[in-house]
């Protein structure tokens, strides 16, 4: 039985996580495409897909990096998200799993592979910033390893191994978590496939809800007061 202690921080992933954004990168991902000569994807192919880096997610998706490099198509894709005219809307029950977390008086960050300055507009954008201590998202474009900002940010926050329960979509937030010491859940209905996910061997959960409920009978089962 994994052994919790008190939990002090509360790591949320964004993209697919919080923001029901898959069905728009799937399609801004088969729109670079198209605009390249690749042939789409299913949204099923692309959650099969979905991996970081995400140069790795396009290499085995067939994009020939000799002809198209990774840095123009990583830009394009950014040119091609910024200019969706309406939002993404939040996943159900995200409002509410934050606003539960912050009455039991948890902290909240934001790790985000999403650039900083479009992480910031999307949160800004759907009055979220109370709820967080701080968000972190990417210096550039090229979604790289969200290791090292993790482990940045547990230090500057001063937190560690399971004082932090990571909430993603991901097998990449599961490494992330496997770095930290973390406990670890990880929701069904984002970038990557459940079957996948299931892979990790970190809990696997339809909602948010759900998420946020196991992760509370962990730590109440492991002496911390039950979530009102």
């Amino acid at each position: 039985m994994v052994v919790f202690g008190p939990m002090k921080l509360i790591l949320w992933d964004w993209n697919g996580t919080l923001l029901n954004d898959t069905p728009l990168n799937a399609d801004v991902f088969n729109q670079v495409r198209a605009e390249l000569g690749y042939e789409p994807v299913s949204i099923e192919r692309y959650r099969e897909l979905y991996r970081h880096p995400i140069s790795k997610m396009y290499e085995d998706s067939g994009f020939d990096f000799s002809r198209h490099p990774f840095e123009d198509v990583a830009r394009r894709w950014s040119e091609v998200y910024r200019a969706v005219p309406e939002p993404p809307p939040l996943h159900d029950g995200a409002r509410d799993v934050l606003s539960r977390a912050q009455g039991r008086g948890s902290r909240q960050a934001i790790l985000s592979a999403l650039p900083h300055h479009l992480l910031e507009a999307a949160i800004e954008h759907h009055q979220l910033g109370a709820f967080f201590e701080t968000v972190r998202g990417a210096t550039d474009l090229l979604g790289h390893s969200k290791v090292a900002q993790g482990v940045d940010l547990a230090r500057e926050l001063g937190v560690y191994g399971k004082e932090i329960s990571l909430i993603g979509d991901s097998s990449h937030d599961a490494e992330v978590a496997q770095e930290l010491g973390a406990g670890c859940w990880l929701v069904s209905h984002g970038a990557e496939s459940e079957s996948r996910l299931l892979q990790t061997g970190y809990p696997v959960c339809a909602s948010l809800g759900e998420a946020y409920d196991k992760m509370s009978q962990a730590f109440s089962s492991s002496g911390e007061p039950p979530d009102a």
